[in-house]
């Protein structure tokens, strides 16, 4: 399961609660359930847009946020934008699988599906590009797995 950590500064009491109220919001802006699993939420998009959904689950120092390897690109795309935007408004530390470097804390960088695309690919020259960018697309609705 591919997973973001998201490790605050300082933890409170309210931290949770502060984290699930945010979550919620989240849930109802880009028109998913949200439903409680053992230790965390699972956030499900809409039926056509998901396969597993995005996991949130609470540790001692903050949250990650997880999906499956096969998700949608879809819910590749929710599960980034939910952990930039958690980091930035808690103030936390981002890593992938809770090690290694911080990343940069950058939402901007998800705000939209096609800002997600962009910052994917970046790195590719334009044939490249061309291509992942008609898979990410492609992809982003089960039906096409």
């Amino acid at each position: 399961m591919a997973e973001l950590h998201i490790q605050m500064k300082q933890t409170t009491e309210s931290a949770e609660a502060q984290f699930l109220l945010f979550i919620e919001h989240f849930a109802e802006q880009w028109a998913c359930d949200l439903q409680p699993v053992a230790d965390g939420y699972l956030l499900l998009p809409e039926v056509m847009m998901r396969k597993h959904g995005i996991f949130v689950f609470f540790t001692e120092d903050g949250c990650k946020v997880c999906r499956e390897e096969d998700a949608t690109t879809w819910e590749d795309f929710l599960l980034m934008k939910l952990a930039h935007l958690l980091a930035e408004r808690c103030k936390g530390v981002l890593r992938i699988d809770g090690e290694g470097e911080p990343l940069q804390v950058a939402p901007d960088h998800f705000a939209t599906f096609d800002h997600y695309v962009e910052t994917v690919l970046e790195n590719y020259d334009d044939v490249v590009k061309d291509m992942k960018k008609y898979w990410l697309y492609t992809h982003r609705n089960r039906s096409f797995r």
